[in-house]
């Protein structure tokens, strides 16, 4: 949608470029002949998985992409996006029927799933595509080394399904060195295990975005960056390690001013007194479009390049922000995330004052808030 179309001033403006420019970095991170499968699960982080496929199919390291859920797969397909798509999340009997005949390759974590994607192979007469997952430390999902592999491979010994992929996911690679070495040598037992009965998978896979930043004997035959091609690192440590750009900014227009007295209580459960007079200006943006309530009393905007900080709770479709004695007026742009003039708010600076991740505040952002794409070089 043009922004000068929207009837509601709250946007999220999306630079395709730089995500785009931050494929490519990793690209450039990894050996040449490493493939990068993008993590474009969650709708592309916030900011659109197809216009995020889109923008960076023709890469030439691009192999494919990477989502959690089969809907994201099958909505990829719908929107013509032909790459290989791996789903990394659960994939129940019924949704192994819909991804197989839709030629979308499944993560295996157990047997009675890779039993499942067999069975919906016959059915279809189709051949799926398998990543078997090998649980090394995260404790969530995965086929433990050992009897439950072997016995996955047993299944596997009996034709109907190409394995594709083997890979693990570290949990704490941006934190923990020792273990996520760890991880990397039971992955690579377990690779002895596969190889031992003959098998040769196309893609082996264990790095995340801190796995592609700080352990490259890690790369192996593909990367799955997430949050890094979305212009965050995943923990400070690793701040500056490679030339990311910021992919996503929030913005929206003033949308009321006042000028109140010392002594008036602002927002719900008063817990902003002004202590002067001063002036309050309302943005139309709250904690349902995604700007978390937890950054009540302690996040900031940007304001003719200036920044401001919030006051009093921030309401479901509505903030307020103290401006003090300057001049602002109604339809004046507020930055809630991205750089005004000499100032700038990251996405990592939201995500520490509301207690949280980058990830989480990306994602969050809901589908009230309208994604706005520019793809010029910067």
């Amino acid at each position: 949608m043009p922004l000068e179309r929207l009837l509601r001033p709250v946007w999220a403006d999306v630079d395709l470029a730089a995500f785009r420019a931050n494929v490519q970095t990793v690209a450039d991170l990894v050996p040449k002949g490493t493939g990068v499968m993008p993590v474009i699960k969650a709708d592309g982080y916030g900011i659109g998985a197809t216009m995020a496929a889109r923008a960076v199919r023709d890469l030439p390291s691009v192999v494919g992409f990477a989502v959690a859920t089969p809907e994201e797969a099958l909505r990829l397909r719908g929107d013509g996006i032909q790459e290989t798509i791996l789903v990394l999340g659960p994939v129940t009997a019924i949704a192994a029927q819909e991804l197989v005949s839709a030629a979308v390759s499944v993560a295996i974590a157990s047997v009675q799933g890779l039993k499942d994607a067999m069975s919906a192979g016959k059915k279809a007469g189709l051949i799926p595509k398998i990543h078997l997952k090998i649980e090394t430390g995260m404790g969530r999902v995965g086929l433990q080394p050992g009897q439950e592999l072997e016995e996955a491979l047993d299944v596997l010994a009996q034709g109907g399904a190409e394995l594709e992929g083997v890979f693990t996911h570290f949990s704490a690679a941006d934190v923990d060195r020792e273990y996520t070495l760890r991880q990397l040598s039971i992955f690579r037992d377990a690779l002895s295990s596969i190889e031992a009965r003959g098998l040769r998978p196309k893609y082996r896979h264990t790095s995340n975005s801190a796995g592609i930043l700080d352990y490259p004997e890690s790369h192996l035959d593909l990367v799955r960056p997430g949050i890094v091609i979305y212009g965050s690192f995943p923990d400070k440590s690793l701040e500056g390690r490679a030339p990311i750009r910021p992919v996503l900014s929030l913005h929206a227009r003033i949308s009321h001013v006042k000028r109140v007295p010392a002594g008036t209580d602002i927002g719900y459960g008063r817990t902003y007194t002004t202590t002067e007079a001063t002036t309050i200006a309302t943005i139309p943006i709250g904690y349902a479009d995604g700007y978390p309530r937890l950054l009540s009393g302690k996040g900031s905007v940007l304001i003719r390049g200036k920044r401001y900080p919030l006051a009093g709770r921030v309401c479901m479709d509505q903030t307020m922000v103290d401006v003090g004695s300057d001049e602002v007026a109604v339809g004046d742009l507020v930055t809630l995330i991205g750089t005004q003039g000499d100032e700038t708010i990251t996405v990592d600076e939201v995500a520490a004052a509301a207690q949280t991740i980058a990830h989480e505040i990306l994602t969050g952002l809901t589908a009230r808030v309208p994604r706005i794409y520019r793809t010029e070089a910067k």
